[in-house]
């Protein structure tokens, strides 16, 4: 199996059995998916997330509940450029309701270099990841391949995206996974 025969399997099977929410249909993406908050929830619980005063994320969908909680809480969040290859803004002290396509976030934040910022958790999308920290995403795009971060990353994944062990080489590692039930750290 390659890894897009696994973004396949994995797009296929959410879109098969009506698990997929907004964007659909879920193929090209990192999944939103049914139960997607309730493990946000689990995510937002975690020591990991109440301590994190810089949180690098994602522009999915799936994580939107993520980047909300972390501007409620007074965190900055970095988020990278939605048109500039390579580039991150800073948001801060900005109310979540304000950003409402999250597209738009180049009209509340300052540009920054990454690779300088204090960052204390990245949170990222996933296509597949599995009980072990192995992850693979949408084949491009955030997080980039050359993102060298030491904090901890974190995705959200339903049941049917994780797997005992991928069939298919890693393309990173993350240390936290939750899925509508379960939390697991690796």
């Amino acid at each position: 199996m390659t890894p897009g025969e696994l973004r396949e399997e994995v797009w296929n099977l959410l879109a098969r059995h009506d698990l997929a929410l907004h964007p659909t249909p879920p193929h090209g993406h990192h999944p939103n998916f049914k139960g997607a908050r309730r493990a946000a929830e689990l995510l937002l619980n975690t020591p990991e997330f109440q301590r994190a005063r810089v949180i690098l994320a994602g522009m999915d969908a799936v994580l939107k509940p993520l980047r909300e909680a972390a501007l409620r809480g007074g965190k900055v969040l970095l988020l990278p450029h939605p048109d500039r290859p390579r580039a991150f803004l800073r948001l801060k002290d900005l109310d979540p309701r304000r950003l409402k396509r999250v597209r738009e976030a180049y009209r509340y934040g300052e540009a920054v270099d990454v690779e300088k910022e204090p960052i204390d958790l990245v949170l990222i999308g996933a296509v597949a990841v599995d009980e072990e920290g192995g992850w693979v995403g949408k084949g491009y795009g955030f997080p980039q391949s050359w993102l060298r971060v030491e904090a901890p990353f974190a995705t959200l994944a339903h049941p049917v995206m994780v797997y005992p062990r991928l069939p298919v080489e890693p393309e990173r590692r993350v240390q936290l996974l939750a899925t509508p039930h379960r939390l697991l750290r690796f």
